[in-house]
């Protein structure tokens, strides 16, 4: 096929057709609330943008956002690779395009020699695991590959070069990828075939003829959004089924609670000299994480009236503040509801050099989400593999997780609810859920448990604090993250991407 001229004409007839069946698609998708990912990658002088501006003709510019990657772009190569992209997922009912993806981030990593072809794997495993994850909470993944040859892809450089006012468009590397094309595009051809799905299958088009990419690209998305729209209206007929699906599982594993051994009281005056060391030596380590680049997440969770605040604010009351952020997790908001439940929490992923305390966390799946019958048993079981991913994924960037478990006994959880209550400085601590809660004690501590046992990992462990004593809680939790901190320095190096 022969190079279309820049003077080609579409046929009106024809894309304006298509763009109106698109059109009518979207406001369907949107009024079923199904989210729809599309993830446009390309070569260079593909005419990726021009594609993209056909393809939004006819869409409701209300219900759509584009998100555009550039390599070049430094801020947001201070997180993991997926955090970007996790803040660019789809809402219910809305369609978000990436004007490139998670894959041109790595192909152009490693056509600069920064990234060994068998390092290629590792990172395609983690983006297709993200794909996964979107697809199982009803995401539909659209992939498209813009190719050109490689001489009509010198042909069009040459021309944008020609124009004064395009010329800036065209870069070294622009030229350096032209060169590259053979050796590039069987690292496509490898990408495509170890990362197509089911749920989520390239589709690639040549983009010589723009008359002709158009269709092929209205014609990919339309029977890609054909097929939600029916599969969508299938799932929503057997209404009963989710709710038959959040009887309780018992857990029948190991009782790690149980193992818990609770110390004698620390005795105050102690307490009071083991902190202040503790902290000095926190506000030190807190500097060297900044000047070493290592992003950091600390995770409190534990019995409600178990001394979680207590230990973050003594965690936090050495540091500097600009170094630090502290998330309080509460009832996700309608918006959040709206996304897949991860999003809230990756939005708050700390950057290289920063620290992220959770005050509760995405674990709230498998505990009140479970207990409380908030999301189906399918739900909260798939949830410990995607955690997992979560964590391993920020872990090979080189994040320090720490993770707690405030453990108290049930008696001490009431006296300190009762001293709540008569207190009138701390009563705003004490709701009616919290007594619901407890109500449910036995099914949280099995929650707990099978969460302990199915999301503890050399990368991310769990650490069972016993906090009968405040103040050895606070002491344990502090040790904890120095330890931690430590390790996240000695082994501190940058990431590729």
């Amino acid at each position: 096929m022969s190079d279309a001229s820049e003077s080609e004409k579409p046929s009106k007839s024809v894309l304006k057709d298509l763009a109106i069946k698109l059109g009518v698609l979207q406001r369907e998708a949107n009024d079923l609330d199904i989210p729809v990912l599309v993830m446009i990658e390309a070569l260079d002088a593909s005419r990726k943008g021009k594609l993209l501006n056909q393809i939004l003709l006819e869409i409701d510019s209300r219900s759509f956002k584009v998100y555009s990657t550039h390599a070049s772009h430094q801020e947001p190569r201070r997180y993991p690779l997926l955090h970007r992209f996790w803040n660019n997922t789809p809402a219910k009912g809305k369609i978000q395009f990436y004007d490139r993806g998670p894959y041109y981030l790595a192909l152009d990593t490693w056509a600069e020699g920064k990234l060994h072809d068998e390092q290629m794997e590792s990172y395609w495993d983690d983006i297709v695991k993200f794909e996964r994850q979107l697809h199982d909470s009803g995401v539909k993944i659209i992939k498209l590959f813009l190719t050109v040859p490689k001489k009509v892809q010198a042909k069009r450089l040459k021309k944008l070069e020609s124009n004064p006012k395009t010329a800036w468009r065209v870069t070294a590397k622009d030229w350096r990828r032209n060169r590259q094309y053979k050796t590039l595009m069987g690292m496509v051809e490898r990408m495509i075939q170890a990362t197509d799905r089911d749920y989520a299958p390239w589709q690639v088009v040549d983009t010589q003829s723009f008359k002709g990419a158009s269709i092929e690209i209205y014609n990919r998305i339309i029977d890609q959004l054909e097929k939600a729209i029916e599969e969508e209206k299938a799932r929503q007929k057997p209404r009963n089924s989710k709710q038959r699906s959040k009887t309780w599982i018992p857990y029948k594993g190991t009782n790690y609670l149980a193992q818990t051994e609770f110390p004698e009281p620390m005795d105050r005056a102690e307490y009071k000299a083991t902190l202040k060391k503790r902290q000095h030596t926190i506000h030190e380590l807190a500097h060297e994480v900044h000047s070493h680049k290592v992003p950091v997440v600390i995770v409190f969770c534990g019995w409600d009236a178990a001394g979680k605040g207590g230990c973050i604010k003594r965690l936090v009351q050495s540091i500097d503040p600009r170094g630090y952020d502290v998330t309080p997790v509460a009832a996700p908001t309608r918006l959040e509801l709206s996304h897949h439940y991860l999003w809230r929490f990756w939005k708050e992923m700390p950057q290289q050099g920063k620290i992220a305390i959770f005050d509760r966390s995405w674990y709230g799946r498998v505990l009140v989400e479970r207990v409380e019958r908030l999301c189906s048993n399918e739900e909260w079981q798939a949830a410990y593999q995607e955690m997992n991913e979560m964590e391993s994924h920020l872990a090979r960037f080189g994040t320090q997780i720490v993770k707690f478990w405030l453990h108290i006994d049930k008696e001490t959880q009431l006296e300190r609810f009762q001293a709540r209550q008569e207190n009138p400085l701390k009563q705003w601590k004490i709701t009616d859920e919290d007594w619901r809660n407890r109500e449910k004690w036995e099914l949280y501590e099995e929650a707990v448990n099978e969460m302990i046992d199915k999301t503890n990992s050399a990368y991310a462990p769990w650490h069972i604090i016993p906090a009968n004593c405040k103040m050895r809680a606070r002491i344990q939790t502090l040790d904890t993250v120095i330890r931690s901190l430590r390790k996240g320095i000695k082994h501190a190096q940058l990431p590729p991407l």
